[in-house]
């Protein structure tokens, strides 16, 4: 059985202005920095054998700060690039609420039925994860994602076995946190 440490990345100035981000390639602010290293710290004695993260800047900044501080490998995998949000990408999450009640209900519901405009279809997020989570999940113990949201509730859905949520785009509460799933 492998274990999976779900890492969201630290703070973005998307982040602390409450805007969706998405498929956005954002650097970690300080704020952010000083997250990831307080994490780190915290994972010394945990038995980690690969970090994993897609390219985006800050899931790749998140996990090459943690990598370091663990000296644990870190790969690079263009499977986990964060969810693609369209025309929300940028907006403040009370703007979409306002602009596209009716889709972001919906979205908040019922992901794998909703088309936000010029996004990425939720169906093929996950079965990129599931290819991700196939290929390294049967060689290693435990293993630490980095995934932004929305990437990183699908992941937690996926290796749960939970109906495909969502968390609400911008949310901050879970940043920089670590979620342990068993695969």
């Amino acid at each position: 059985m492998c274990q999976i440490l779900l890492v969201r990345p630290g703070q973005t100035d998307f982040d602390s202005q409450n805007r969706v981000q998405g498929g956005l390639d954002l650097p970690l602010n300080e704020a952010g920095r000083q997250e990831v290293r307080i994490l780190a710290s915290s994972l010394q004695d945990q038995p980690i054998e690969l970090i994993l993260s897609g390219p985006g800047n800050p899931a790749l900044e998140t996990a090459q700060i943690i990598a370091e501080t663990l000296d644990v490998t870190h790969k690079i995998s263009k499977k986990l690039k964060n969810v693609n949000q369209g025309l929300w990408e940028g907006l403040e999450v009370d703007e979409v609420k306002r602009k596209y009640p009716s889709v972001y209900k919906h979205w908040e519901e019922s992901p794998i039925e909703v088309s936000i405009p010029n996004a990425e279809p939720t169906c093929e997020a996950t079965k990129r994860i599931e290819k991700v989570l196939k290929k390294y999940a049967k060689k290693k113990a435990t293993i630490l994602i980095v995934a932004a949201e929305p990437l990183a509730s699908l992941i937690s859905c996926i290796v749960e076995g939970r109906k495909i949520c969502l968390s609400q785009p911008g949310k901050t509460t879970d940043r920089c946190q670590v979620q342990m799933l068993q695969k």
